[in-house]
């Protein structure tokens, strides 16, 4: 900060009474400078604008009675004021060295509180008051280095700006790459999905194959034994008692046909032809054989639909005699 100004006059008769309150008050502000008390000086300043509003003195040491108390706003406000008074160009330099001190504490102070588009504003502000202060006195050696040291400042604020914009569009383009591949991946898996042979009834057969996708010239979604529930949903698709996954055979993606009528056998209730049903028929029914793990869980699938299915009709039954009962209740 460039030094208070401190007034000396030698008083005479011909001043008013009331110039000589200003420069006593003036005076006294200043002393209370000197000793570091600035709330004191300020008001003694303050007091002597009372008296006289244009007094240069007065106006430039309550800025600076301002900034040693980090009224950084006010003082600012101050300096600027006086910008626009007649004085000469060294007082003049003075006035705008201090502004820019006042608009560079500012900004530093608005880095602190993570404000740093509103602090490089004030930094700009600073640097241009430098410049004038520099027009006016252009020997000014404090305003020559603090000029240097806000320019760098503001070139190093606005080079993080610009690294922290290119981050932010990086992790932009990034978020966006990753959204999309994880859109394609869903679709990929999707798609795999759709590929896989889904097995509804986990009975070993396809959906596909019991729902005769690849044969567009026979019924698609069959339901061969009429029970409302279609093939692919149907753990005993002929309702023979003998379960589709036993009917199929080892090659479940080609399930067998024992007879060669272009029927399955997990769909034909006969499936060797030799007129005898598949539920009465002992070739037909399933040999006492080591089961796989995967066979076993099918079987006990099975098990489980069939125990559904029997409470169901019985459920269905009881249901039956009870309305009819009721019907019959006279």
């Amino acid at each position: 900060m460039k030094r208070v100004i401190l007034i000396f006059l030698i008083l005479t008769v011909a001043f008013p009474l009331f110039s000589q309150k200003e420069r006593k008050y003036i005076r006294s502000g200043n002393k209370n400078y000197q000793s570091k008390d600035f709330n004191n000086s300020e008001v003694d300043y303050q007091k002597a604008l009372v008296i006289d509003t244009t007094s240069f003195a007065a106006n430039y040491n309550l800025a600076d009675a301002f900034y040693k108390q980090k009224k950084y706003d006010e003082a600012e406000k101050k300096f600027s004021e006086m910008t626009n008074r007649q004085s000469g160009k060294e007082k003049l330099s003075d006035v705008y060295y201090n502004l820019g001190n006042s608009q560079l504490k500012q900004a530093e102070n608005l880095l602190g509180q993570q404000k740093a588009q509103d602090a490089m504003k004030k930094i700009s502000q600073s640097i241009d008051s430098y410049k004038k202060a520099l027009i006016n006195d252009p020997s000014d050696k404090d305003a020559k280095y603090n000029l240097s040291y806000a320019s760098e400042v503001l070139k190093k604020l606005k080079q993080q700006q610009k690294q922290q914009q290119q981050n932010e569009n990086n992790q932009q383009q990034q978020n966006q790459k990753d959204k999309e591949n994880n859109n394609k991946g869903k679709t990929e898996s999707k798609d795999k999905n759709q590929g896989k042979n889904q097995d509804s009834d986990n009975d070993g057969i396809p959906d596909k194959v019991e729902q005769n996708k690849d044969n567009l010239n026979k019924t698609q979604n069959p339901d061969t034994d009429k029970d409302g529930k279609p093939d692919y949903k149907d753990t005993d698709s002929d309702n023979d008692g003998i379960p589709d996954t036993y009917e199929a055979g080892k090659d479940p993606q080609h399930p067998k046909d024992t007879d060669k009528d272009g029927k399955p056998d997990y769909r034909d209730t006969d499936s060797d032809n030799d007129g005898i049903p598949d539920s009465k028929d002992p070739d037909a029914m399933p040999k006492a054989v080591k089961m796989s793990d995967q066979d076993a869980q099918r079987l006990l699938q099975y098990i489980k639909e069939q125990e559904k299915e029997t409470v169901k009709k019985a459920n269905l039954k009881k249901a039956k005699a009870k309305k009819v009962k009721v019907d019959k209740d006279w």
